[in-house]
């Protein structure tokens, strides 16, 4: 499947909750604790999906969106513990194109993707790739899902090329 997705809208933003100091298992680990009630309220949260990481190796980071509840107001969501590098942050919503596609989502299958994205992009007359954007991936399974139950989608921020 090969789209261009809208998300958010002008009057509503993603709240994203993110620890770009910690990679893999590590990174999640803080992240889900932070949903389930390591965080200064304590208070307890549903995990969402996707799962959204990007960069690679040190530069990596990883995010969850946090449930609909925290979307208007970024102050609502419960403060991260002080010693935790997890962020709370909020997203405004964007236009990005997207390919999607099924198994575990790994490097290989992100590199292989992006290639194709970027190319399906530029072979679109009415979109751009924003300069410098990264590639995002995005996990919507947990680790149990079959391969081929499972989705992934790998995205680029664009925009319109007549400039709008």
């Amino acid at each position: 499947m090969n789209e261009i997705k809208s998300s958010g809208s002008d009057k509503e933003s993603a709240t994203k909750l993110s620890n770009p100091q910690l990679s893999g298992a590590t990174s999640f680990g803080a992240l889900a604790g932070y949903l389930f009630g390591k965080n200064e309220e304590e208070t307890a949260m549903k995990m969402t999906t996707p799962v959204l990481s990007q960069g690679e190796g040190a530069d990596r980071t990883m995010s969850f969106v946090l449930p609909s509840d925290y979307w208007q107001e970024k102050e609502k969501a419960p403060t991260p513990l002080s010693d935790s590098s997890v962020k709370v942050s909020s997203v405004e919503g964007c236009d990005r194109a997207v390919i999607a596609f099924s198994g575990f989502g790994r490097k290989s299958d992100k590199e292989n993707r992006s290639i194709k994205l970027r190319e399906m992009v530029e072979a679109d007359k009415d979109w751009d790739v924003v300069d410098g954007a990264p590639i995002v991936l995005a996990n919507y399974n947990d680790p149990f899902t079959p391969p081929w139950k499972r989705r992934n989608e790998v995205s680029i921020l664009v925009q319109s090329s007549s400039g709008d």
